[in-house]
């Protein structure tokens, strides 16, 4: 584990060969030869993977993914180090010219040790490579007619582009016939009066594939074998089938064809061919290429800067380095990869001086073995989500070695990798570990298990499995020998384990057979938010064992159905427990058909007016182009009941427009009355029948019914007029199985249970605000922004943070309104570059704060709330995003309004990087503040309110984690959106979700659905192991109830509880939200009360002679030394503001008598 500082927390790959950390011991000399791998393309984007891997002598595979400004590419290059004797190449093929295959099973049957796929081909025909080939020496094959570029390498190990122009005839009749090319499929078509040959490394497919179209009297076709004429074709088309291996096939077209006519069986004709040039006629291996995209180190001009997967070769040191590259994006067809601009780029990066674009898209593909593994596998993503079935790739072999162990590899064992690929164990879990073998060439060796020496300092391991320490964390050393050669790996040891997480929230398997078996992977995470896999050994486990059998299997839990029933499986490990619903046996109900009176049944609840009809297949909307389309229930009693606990609910439909992945909605009640809904997947523009299906979450309280539906699309360029057909509702409706409870919330120390924030000496304070939702049509919520910044004012935050949808609509006029409210209410809002001075603190006496406003998606919309852009708000606020410090505070203000960092500015994504890698080495740095509308992880299981590009996401964590790791200082992220307040941690850094300041809520009031604001402590004398930053999240209130016994005897306990009722704006409202986690409680009372937490503040408190103590983690009042206590709860309020004395908080109190009461005469207070 790295540190750059004392108090740094880092989990660190360490060199080695694998992604899993692993330093190798005992490498031959020759492996220190290896070139070394090059660093990052230097051609913009930021990694989210940059991994280098050892493949063979002189072989590296570098992974490389990133985003730029064009989106996300996948690549990956492999370096090969011709002048190593032990490593040569050679052309992949899957077997005959015409025909295809996946480049894995081309490598592995050849015994490569990597490759790329090749030549372009004729897709969709004879799968022929449009070029030439040359494999081991040999030509194979010539280019379609009319030439193609070629590469390749030399049999002494030069890379270099060839002349692949071949001297043919055909002998016949006295006469030499030229032949214009061999084993070609010239789909472009044969010119007039041209002749053609085939060898039996053509395959069977039809040889008239460059004749298509040409009448067949003007075709003709004859056969040889051993040097004489077998069959004659006198009329087209060209035949197919097998050629004899001695012998050939020629097909003519007009003067060619009536050449032909005259051969009759056993007349003499031969075929001769060989390549021009002298250089060609050395090359081991040579294919054709898409054409020459650098040059002497320079990219060419011209370059095609159009998206999609991309293959290059490339090569430098006078061709003694071969490099051969993959590019793709996130996967599917058309969703990423890169132009042959960046391609070409990115090579020339990397010192390549000539380089050729090979053939992508569906057919990129980048295959590698593993040092010790026997096979090389898929590295890339295809674009297909398949391997292509390629004509021939470009193979990397390694020469067999001695066979002899000369090198150890130390790896977990499957399933044993963390997501970052590092080597994680959790205090007093197990890790299991394998040592793998390879010989002087790299190639694998076997190692009997038995005879490995395991060791390790600061843990035991004994047969490959590490029993980590229960009571530290840290590195832990474990070394690996046999014989004379060892190997040594660093695993980490996290924290104490703090909650369990599963792949699956739900498992529902349909058949009782074996092969419809699943696995599940158990994650844990400790207090600091670090992962590590759950060895299955660690686990214990309980479930009905007539119903699922479960074992573990390569570090998962499989479960193998056995009866159609239901159990609840419970894991538990390190006190810490989780549980799986499980049902076996699906069935698939009609819950509705629309066949009854729609008209009456259902009501439009669309953005505009449509129109309704009934048609013989259901309910019809016509509709004019508008964000949202849909129905909704004219009553409660039309809602549609769906049966059971469904997995999945699909409503069956044809739709004339297309709709977004993400954007169908369905509005369903639970069993508890609560209104909700679920977005489901994409519709597409057709005349048949589809389906949009929404899965429901696993917490669901059953039975639901169903209350509408819509389709929708944000977009104004993409909504079209069109009409939409309700057919059917359909549902898979398992077995059912009494589900578990949802687990409580876990309270997270970052929020302080009641309120109190540090003062003093290091210590500053700042507030954030978000989704009050305003407009100028709609303005009565800016009563609540005004009420708001009021109270926040009067808690002297140095600054404050509005984190999006301060409006409901980006309209001029609203952002207009927007400065006005917020100038009146004593923002003084800050434009970029002109923050204040990093240590000033606000003057009170100037009645105004500084305040730096970060746009939501709502500051994006239009009319209608279509998504618009942030042109309206650049031009009221200016710049979007920014950074700037405070008190060593750095804060990076991101703008996520299009739903994506990039897709809203790219420009701040580089901008965030810059400033944390400055914050790390910046002494008067000491911690990092993180603020975008969208967070990263919405807390309901829906996940529809949070950051759209997962891999954006990732990226963002990872920079944030890495910061953490390699610098020491704390690092924050807040979102809002999601209206749910919330904290969740991830690889050592807290990710908030804000709570709605005026909008009504998503989630539940027990789970942080409430309205209110958060008032911040910043320590930064404090590193990010300690509690640098806390949170106060006060919840507006009309109203506050509390429940506490009148009496309490002696040394007993009794739980508070309590509630608040929410207004709705600044109007009465109804929510009831408990008082609890994740709301701050102001706690107070008589002088006789202590309050703390834990028990030296027992201690305290009975040393001090207090009456009672009151925890308030957990609400638990003890009762010390008899007397009378009062218990207070303060909570702010929300009420239109006139004056100072609107903004008096509620309160409430509740006097509790302790033991016995205090005589006549006696003070309850001490």
């Amino acid at each position: 584990m790295k540190s750059k500082t004392p108090n740094a927390r880092t989990i660190t790959p360490l060199v080695g060969v694998l992604a899993a950390a692993v330093t190798l011991m005992a490498f031959p000399a020759a492996a220190a030869a290896n070139p070394p791998q090059p660093d990052a393309p230097v051609t913009g984007g930021l990694p989210l993977v940059n991994t280098n891997e050892k493949i063979g002598p002189g072989i590296g595979l570098q992974h490389v993914k990133a985003l730029d400004q064009r989106g996300w590419y996948d690549a990956q290059f492999l370096t090969v180090d011709l002048s190593n004797h032990a490593v040569s190449t050679d052309l992949l093929t899957s077997g005959p010219v015409a025909s295809g295959g996946p480049l894995s099973v081309a490598a592995n049957k050849a015994g490569a040790v990597a490759g790329v796929n090749g030549e372009f081909f004729d897709i969709g025909g004879s799968n022929a490579a449009l070029g030439g080939e040359i494999q081991n020496g040999q030509l194979v094959k010539t280019a379609d007619i009319g030439g193609r570029q070629h590469v390749g390498v030399s049999q002494d190990g030069i890379a270099q582009l060839v002349d692949l122009t071949v001297d043919s005839t055909a002998n016949f009749a006295g006469a030499d016939h030229k032949v214009l090319s061999i084993n070609a499929a010239n789909g472009a078509g044969v010119p007039a009066d041209g002749l053609i040959a085939f060898t039996a490394a053509w395959g069977t497919y039809s040889r008239n594939r460059g004749l298509s179209g040409v009448d067949a009297s003007r075709i003709a076709e004859v056969v040889v074998s051993g040097g004489k004429v077998v069959s004659v074709a006198p009329n087209g088309p060209a035949g197919s089938g097998a050629i004899p291996e001695d012998g050939f096939a020629l097909v003519g077209r007009d003067a060619a064809a009536t050449a032909l006519r005259e051969l009759h069986p056993g007349d003499p004709v031969t075929l001769k061919y060989s390549l021009s040039n002298d250089v060609t006629k050395k090359m081991k291996f040579a294919l054709g290429n898409g054409g020459t995209i650098v040059s002497g180190g320079k990219v060419a001009p011209g370059l095609d800067t159009s998206i999609a997967p991309r293959t290059a070769l490339g090569f430098k040191d006078g061709g003694r380095t071969l490099i051969l590259a993959t590019w793709d994006g996130p996967g599917g067809t058309g969703k990423g990869g890169v132009g042959i601009d960046k391609e070409a780029r990115d090579l020339a990066a990397l010192g390549v001086e000539t380089a050729v674009n090979l053939d992508g898209g569906g057919s990129t593909t980048m295959v590698a073995r593993a040092l010790g593994a026997t096979e090389a596998t898929v590295r890339n993503v295809p674009s297909d989500g398949h391997e292509r079935n390629d004509p021939n790739g470009v193979g990397v072999f390694v020469a067999p070695g001695d066979g002899k162990l000369h090198q150890l590899v130390i790896k977990p064992a499957e399933g044993g990798t963390s997501s970052d690929g590092g080597v994680k164990v959790f205090p007093g879990l197990h890790r299991a570990l394998v040592a793998q073998g390879v010989d002087d060439h790299e190639a694998p060796v076997a190692v009997d298990p038995e005879s490995v020496r395991w060791n390790s300092r600061g843990a035991s391991v004994k047969s490959g499995v590490l029993a980590a320490p229960a009571r530290a964390s840290g590195a832990v050393s474990v070394t690996a020998g046999v014989g004379h050669t060892g190997a040594l790996m660093k695993v980490d040891v996290l924290g104490k384990l703090d909650s369990v997480e599963l792949s699956a929230s739900r498992l529902s398997i349909a058949d009782t057979t074996p092969e419809a078996a699943v696995t599940v992977s158990v994650t844990g995470r400790d207090d600091q938010g670090y992962t590590a896999p759950i060895d299955p050994t660690d686990l214990t486990l309980d479930y009905d064992h007539s119903v699922v059998d479960v074992q573990p299997f390569a570090g998962k839990l499989k479960v193998t159905p056995l009866k159609a029933a239901g159990t609840i499986l419970t894991m538990s490990v390190s006190g810490r427990s989780v549980q799986l619903p499980i049902t076996v046996g699906v069935q698939t109900v009609s819950a509705y058909d629309f066949s009854d009176d729609v008209l009456a049944r259902w009501r439009n609840n669309s953005t505009a007016a449509t129109t309704f009809s009934k048609d013989p297949d259901g309910l019809r909307i016509d509709f004019a182009a508008m964000r949202n389309v849909g129905i909704a229930a004219a009553s409660v009693a039309s809602r549609v009941t769906v049966p059971g606990q469904p997995l999945r609910v699909r409503l069956r439909i044809k739709s004339s427009i297309a709709v977004p992945s993400g954007l169908t909605y369905l509005g369903y009640s639970d069993a508890n009355g609560k209104g909700t809904g679920v977005y489901g997947t994409a519709l597409v523009a057709s005349d048949d029948w589809q389906y949009a299906t929404f899965t429901l979450p696993a917490g669901t309280a059953f039975p639901i019914s169903i209350s509408g539906f819509q389709g929708i699309n944000t977009n104004t360029a993409e909504q079209h007029a069109g009409t939409f057909i309700l057919n059917r509702i359909e549902a898979d409706v398992p077995t059912s199985v009494e589900l578990p409870a949802q687990p409580a919330l876990r309270a997270d120390r970052l929020v302080s249970p009641d309120g109190s924030l540090e003062h003093g000496a290091g210590t500053w304070n700042f507030a954030s605000l978000s989704d009050v939702q305003f407009t100028a049509d709609n303005p009565n919520l800016t009563q609540v922004a005004t009420a708001a910044l009021r109270r926040i004012r009067q808690a002297k935050p140095d600054l404050v943070i509005l984190n999006g949808d301060i409006t409901d609509r980006g309209l001029p006029q609203d952002l207009a309104l927007a400065r006005q409210v917020l100038t009146d209410a004593g923002c003084d809002l800050i434009p970029v570059g002109q923050e204040p001075a990093e240590n000033s603190t606000p003057d009170p006496r100037t009645g105004k704060l500084p305040c730096y406003y970060v746009p939501g998606n709502h500051e994006s919309y239009g009319l209608n709330n279509t998504q618009s852009d942030l042109s309206a708000f650049k031009a009221e606020f200016g710049q979007p995003y920014r950074t700037f410090d405070h008190k060593g505070t750095r804060f990076i203000l991101l703008a996520s309004s299009l739903g994506t960092l990039r897709g809203t500015a790219w420009d701040q994504l580089p901008m965030m990087q810059k400033a944390l890698d400055e914050a790390e080495r910046d002494p008067s740095v000491h911690n990092v503040v993180v603020a975008a509308h969208h967070p990263v992880d919405d807390p309901a299981e829906t996940k529809s309110s949070q950051l759209g590009d997962r891999d954006e996401v990732q990226l963002v964590e990872k920079l944030l984690t890495d910061f953490r790791d390699d610098s020491g200082k704390g690092a924050v992220m807040f979102g809002s959106h999601a209206q749910v307040a919330s904290v969740h941690r991830v690889e050592g850094v807290p990710y908030v979700v804000l709570p709605s300041s005026g909008k009504d809520p998503y989630g539940t009031p027990d789970r942080g659905g409430f309205t209110g604001w958060v008032n911040w402590s910043v320590n930064s004398d404090r590193n990010a192991d300690q509690q640098w930053l806390e949170a106060d999240v006060r919840a507006f209130a009309q109203s506050v109830t509390l429940n506490a016994p009148e009496k309490l005897d002696l040394n007993k306990t009794a739980q508070l509880s309590g509630s608040i009722v929410q207004p709705q704006g600044v109007s009465t409202g109804t929510r009831v939200v408990p008082l609890q986690y994740p709301m701050s409680v102001h706690w107070s009372g008589s002088s006789n009360l202590a309050i703390g937490s834990g028990a030296a503040a027992i201690v305290e408190a009975r040393r001090a002679g207090k009456a009672a103590i009151l925890d308030p983690q957990t609400r638990t009042l003890t009762a010390l030394r008899p007397g009378s206590v009062t218990v207070t709860v303060t909570s702010d309020s929300m009420r239109q503001y006139t004056d100072d004395t609107s903004l008096a908080p509620i309160t409430t109190s509740k006097t509790i008598q302790v033991g016995p009461a205090v005589p006549a005469g006696r003070s309850d207070e001490h």
